[in-house]
Formats: C-alpha cells, structure tokens, sequence
C-alpha cells in the first residue's frame, strides 16, 4: 500500500509538470525601466520631535525574464537596480529662554541604492493580453547612496539674531548593523558650510511588491506598490536598539518590452 501511494503521488506530480508545461506560452526576456516614488514610514519618533515626510523620485533599471506557466499565469523575476529615500524634516522649538523662542528646522534627503530582486506572479486576464494582476515578494541589497541635510536657525533674541541663517552640509550613506560614531567629522565649503556626516542603513531589505498592468504584445506597463517589511533603522553606535523602526514605502511605474523567446 506504502508502494502503490508513492507510486500515485509520483504519477500526480508528472502529469501536473506535464500540464503546465504543456500550457506554457514561453520564456522571454525584457529590458526593464521605470521609476520610484519613494517615502519612509517612521515610527517611535521621540516627543518634541515635529517630524514631516516627504517622497523622492528615483530610477529603476535592469531586467526581466517572463516564464508562462499557463495561458494566463507568468512567473516574472527581475533583477534592478532600483533607487529609494525620502526627505525628512524636523522642526524643534525651544522656550527655556522667555519670551525669546529659538527654532531650529532640520531637513535631511536621503537617497538608498539597491540592487533588488522582485519575484512576481502575473496573471493575465485576457491570456496573452489584457489587463494585469501580479504580487510578490522582493529581496533587496543596499549598493550605495547619497544624501545631503540642512539646519535652519530661527530666534527672536536679539542677542542670537546673528545665528538666523541656513547651514547644509552632505551626507555620506553606508550600510550597516551600528550607526557610525561620526567621530570624524570634515567640512568642505566657507561660511554657512556643515560637517560632511555619515548615515548607516541596515544593507538587506524584504518586503512584498503589488499591483495592477497591461500588456499588449511585447509591451508591458505596471504600476505598483512596494511594501517594506524589513526595519533598516540600524542599532545606535553603542550597539544598543532604538526606538525608531523605518520601512520603505515605494509607488512604482515601470515598462517591458519583451523579446521574441522560446
């Protein structure tokens, strides 16, 4: 009886290989391009803290194989690279020196590069054309990155009046489990000019991709949301967790032009 089931189960799985891949459309190649609306959820921000997000636009370039496994089902992995960040600003307000209040506004634009490999399944609703459905979920490796940020110094004391400007300064991104100590610091530029610091970002991100399509002949286009899953705030440079959890959020439009495959 042991033989016979395994036997069964041997015959069910053969027979469901040769189904699907006697359904199968092809396998083909497609350049990819397109472009990221990026923004970051940030939670446990500490109080005082007036914190405002803004998106970036970046690029997404690379590739995509497209594998049909039935009349309307496709596997599409792709490998990209693929632009995220988001621009922060942080507003504090100090009144440890009535009547006379001191702001001071911190803006910081944060750009993450990663080379990211979305595996996504593509239903069809017309079989080889029509409207498009796909879901998945996507490994990213941090690659690099730039950033820059500025302080503006507000105060109605006469006494500080001096101080009322704007100061930027670049950031440096890296990637790692413990944020740089930053202990040595340069400034490149005159006046106005602050130290070049360095921000660290956990490498790996996971998360899930969604969205809907259409493809027309080679010609595919979607647009969809990219949902982050992993926390790439790193530990303080102590090694010690903060309370601060980041997570990507990122609008996608991309398009395929397919070549002829199999």
């Amino acid at each position: 009886m042991k033989h016979f089931s395994s036997a069964l189960l041997l015959t069910a799985l053969v027979t469901a290989g040769t189904t699907i891949s006697s359904r199968a459309q092809s396998v083909q190649f497609s350049p990819r391009l397109g472009l990221n609306v990026s923004s970051v959820s940030i939670t446990g921000v500490p109080s005082g803290f007036n914190l405002k997000n803004k998106s970036l636009v970046g690029v997404q370039a690379g590739g995509t194989l497209s594998i049909g496994l039935t009349e309307k089902l496709s596997f599409q992995p792709s490998l990209l690279f693929s632009q995220k960040g988001v621009e922060s600003e942080v507003s504090l307000r100090d009144y440890s020196d009535l009547p006379y209040v001191n702001t001071a506004t911190i803006t910081t634009t944060t750009k993450l590069n990663y080379l990211e490999l979305p595996l996504n399944m593509v239903y069809t609703l017309g079989g080889a054309e029509g409207f498009q459905l796909f879901a998945g979920p996507y490994v990213a490796a941090g690659v690099g990155g730039s950033g820059s940020y500025s302080v503006e110094f507000n105060s109605t004391n006469p006494r500080l009046a001096y101080l009322n400007n704007r100061y930027s300064g670049s950031l440096i991104v890296e990637y790692g489990d413990r944020q740089s100590t930053n202990n040595n610091l340069s400034v490149n530029g005159g006046g106005g000019s602050l130290p070049t610091i360095t921000t660290t970002a956990r490498r790996i991100d996971l998360g899930l991709n969604a969205g809907v399509g259409y493809r027309v002949g080679p010609f595919q286009a979607h647009l969809g949301y990219g949902l982050g899953l992993t926390d790439f705030e790193p530990n303080d440079s102590n090694g010690n967790a903060t309370d601060t959890q980041s997570h990507h959020r990122v609008f996608q439009l991309s398009a395929n032009y397919f070549l002829s495959g199999k």
